[in-house]
């Protein structure tokens, strides 16, 4: 390629560095849609979040996006449980530092509270709990399905 001036020069040179660098990103995020409302409070149906895709960041407490394993949909939930953790179920409710969660009598029976979950799992539930399909029904999440964790300005570990 030749270029006719020094100058033509230096755009094609800031325009491949910036090239690179948006190749270099979109490959790090993503933008995800929230499409149902088993995140309210936290999130809203239709709410756009940024995804940092990196499952090793992903810690209990964090808001998460993975590929459900029961349709591989990508899919937004809260992490509140990881591989080695013990579950603490008291009278009926999934107790963690993050919240309380309501566990039906058959989500209880699949639930060992004795062991703790196996490596490489997350247990992911849903703040409005009682519109949510999540963990609690299908069981930990393994890491492969992990997809990253949802950044946002205002982000808080806390729920309730």
């Amino acid at each position: 390629m030749i270029f006719s001036s020094g100058r033509h020069l230096k755009l094609f040179i800031i325009l491949s560095v910036a090239a690179a660098a948006l190749i270099a990103i979109s490959s790090r995020i993503m933008l995800v849609r929230v499409e149902q409302e088993s995140m309210l409070p936290t999130l809203r149906s239709r709410q756009l979040l940024l995804v940092i895709r990196n499952k090793e960041l992903i810690q209990p407490g964090d808001i998460a996006v993975f590929r459900s394993p029961v349709d591989g949909l990508l899919t937004v939930k809260r992490c509140i449980l990881e591989g080695g953790m013990i579950p603490e179920v008291n009278h009926g409710m999934l107790e963690t530092p993050w919240g309380r969660w309501y566990v039906s009598e058959s989500q209880w029976e699949k639930l060992d509270t004795t062991a703790p979950l196996p490596d490489n799992v997350f247990f992911m539930v849903g703040d409005n709990q009682f519109q949510s399909l999540d963990s609690r029904s299908y069981g930990p999440v393994p890491a492969k399905n992990m997809v990253g964790r949802v950044w946002r300005p205002s982000y808080r570990k806390s729920h309730g």
